[in-house]
């Protein structure tokens, strides 16, 4: 039997191959892309070329992509139908690594489907071949997929710890395009526990991911539908139905049926819950009207029906195989006397191996071309990596298409300063080594509050460290985003101490101050080659050092204004303190609400 596309698959040969090739490529871009209908088409094309071309792995693989697609667009029989006659020839010709990918697959329409029971045994039969043959990706995947599973079944606890060893095995393979998704699903885990502060912290972190890196809509669909049932569940009902309008407009978009009845469900809960009748009645109706077409009894006994039809095609595939054997025998025989008739044409079999060396050639040159045209593509994108790790986006942009970047004016900028206290005593207890380790860990910690947070990081200045929030484009809540920062900041500085304190180490105590200049007229300079502050501000804050104290965030008059009506913060006033050169300004601490004040309050 020919090999194929699948795993193990010889090389493609012939113009019918490369069309071949390209149907399926193309089919995999348009379910990327959410063109369903598109991919259908492509896939059904791909099919026949298999077909005529007797290769079985690229039929399987084409079947595979027939039936993700039918799956999107809600079509369960036929997607699982043309499934399970991949998982046929898997089978047949022991490509285990095809059947495992099927098996999940099929897994996925059984939950999809609320059949959680069956989704279960598929995942799991997927996820011990892939464990088998050292596949830490699918391992990784089909975790998530077990915890998916397991808060249907209403075992939360249990799907919490495969949510966690999936977002560990995620990191550990340095998968940056699935951090999005091991947030959406340990958001609603916590959600279901109803541990809401954590449900809605890890669904932001996820929405968040998949809006800047422009992921694609399918996903950042889903998560929004999650963030905006948390929502409801925390009472944020009006930020609750603004989510889920937006996922069902992102659903709608991609003609997604089981996502366009999930924000439907969304939609009506939230209107419910903010007294709108009229509108959750006729949302209410909308999803009873999807459910009815995705879902029922008669579905049910045709999925069971497809299974029990699969598993007695097995049972003739067996006989079906030996009549093949007498079949080979025979087309053997014949291939023997063609093969003693081509001895007497030896000229055309030379110049035939004379055409073949040459293509062979010219192959060999084309593999060439295009190994050298990878590696000066992958030069490029590792320049352009390092470009963009020591450069903002935009001026990154203009440089590469102007070779240089203008100085900018930027409003509504934030600026969030820290210090260690007593840094010079510190430095006297431990040795240069641990100074600097210690150092680091802390800044390490800082940016990755700051990053999560959308600010961008200055500079820093021995024990002194500078973030700005609002740059280097201008956006609003700028201000927000730094208190929430220093408060994170601020929270895993104390956790740590208490760490180091209980093995009997030194640790940091810290100062922190957010300030914003109360005159709109006054900007934020950028520069093409570092992000920096215009003097006036950096003098205004490096005043403000003087007056923040030990464990605490404190904040100026003019940032107190822009937040003081922020949920979940707390103020406490400090009164009037004299700055030099900017007179008595006043100033306030800020709190998360739960949090208690710092109990030392040294200046």
């Amino acid at each position: 039997m020919a090999l194929g596309l699948g795993q193990g698959a010889m090389p493609l040969w012939g113009q019918e191959r490369s069309e071949l090739r390209a149907c399926i490529d193309s089919c995999s871009s348009f379910i990327s892309a959410g063109e369903i209908d598109q991919a259908r088409r492509k896939a059904e094309e791909a099919l026949e070329i298999a077909r005529a071309l007797g290769d079985s792995l690229a039929v399987a693989e084409v079947l595979v992509k027939l039936g993700n697609a039918s799956m999107l667009q809600g079509d369960y029989n036929s997607s699982l139908r043309h499934l399970l006659a991949a998982l046929r020839i898997h089978e047949t010709v022991n490509d285990p690594a095809g059947r495992a990918a099927t098996l999940n697959s099929i897994g996925s329409i059984h939950f999809y489907d609320r059949n959680y029971a069956h989704a279960r045994r598929y995942y799991e039969q997927s996820l011990a071949i892939n464990k088998q043959l050292g596949n830490a990706s699918e391992v990784a995947k089909l975790t998530g997929n077990l915890g998916a599973v397991l808060e249907e079944l209403k075992q939360p606890d249990s799907a919490l710890v495969h949510h966690r060893r999936h977002l560990a095995m995620r990191r550990a393979l340095d998968h940056v395009n699935w951090m999005p998704i091991c947030y959406g699903n340990l958001g609603t885990c916590f959600d279901k526990l109803g541990q809401s502060d954590s449900a809605l912290h890890y669904l932001q972190l996820g929405v968040g991911l998949l809006t800047r890196s422009g992921a694609n809509d399918f996903s950042l669909s889903s998560t929004m539908t999650m963030l905006g049932v948390a929502r409801l569940h925390a009472g944020q009902h009006k930020a609750a139905l603004r989510d889920c309008r937006e996922a069902l407009e992102i659903a709608e978009r991609l003609s997604d049926l089981p996502m366009i009845m999930e924000g439907c469900k969304c939609l009506y809960n939230a209107h419910a819950a903010l007294g709108d009748a009229p509108n959750a009645l006729a949302m209410h109706m909308r999803y009873i009207a999807m459910r009815d077409s995705l879902s029922g009894e008669q579905r049910a006994k045709d999925l069971m029906r497809l299974e029990l039809n699969y598993h007695f095609e097995n049972e003739r595939l067996a006989d079906s195989l030996r009549t093949i054997e007498q079949q080979r025998a025979q087309e053997h025989a014949s291939q023997m006397r063609i093969a003693h008739e081509r001895d007497q044409k030896r000229l055309f079999i030379f110049s035939s191996i004379g055409v073949l060396l040459l293509a062979l050639a010219l192959w060999s040159r084309l593999r060439y071309i295009r190994r050298s045209r990878n590696l000066v593509q992958q030069e490029r994108d590792r320049s352009e990596k390092l470009l963009l790790n020591i450069l903002p986006k935009p001026i990154a942009d203009e440089l590469k298409a102007h070779g240089r970047a203008k100085a900018r004016d930027v409003d509504g900028v934030t600026i969030l300063f820290t210090d260690f206290h007593d840094f010079t005593r510190m430095s006297e207890r431990l040795s240069a080594h641990e100074l600097v380790e210690e150092i680091d860990a802390c800044y390490r910690a800082f940016d990755r509050i700051a990053a999560s947070h959308g600010l961008e990081k200055i500079k820093t200045i021995g024990d002194a460290y500078m973030a700005a929030a609002g740059l280097p484009e201008p956006r609003p809540n700028s201000a927000r985003d730094a208190v929430r920062a220093a408060l994170a900041m601020q929270a895993w500085l104390k956790e740590r101490a208490q760490e180091r304190s209980e093995a009997g180490a030194s640790a940091f105590a810290m100062r922190l101050a957010c300030t914003r200049d109360r005159d709109p007229r006054r900007s934020w300079a950028i520069v093409s080659s570092s992000t920096t502050c215009g003097a006036m501000r950096v003098v205004a804050a490096a005043h403000s050092r003087a007056c923040r104290a030990v464990g605490e965030v404190n904040i100026s008059e003019a940032t107190f204004d822009l937040i003081r009506d922020e949920a979940g913060l707390t103020f406490s006033p400090r009164g009037r303190v004299r700055l030099k050169s900017k007179g008595e300004v006043a100033m306030f601490f800020v709190h998360a609400k739960g949090q208690p004040a710092a109990t030392n309050q040294s200046f």
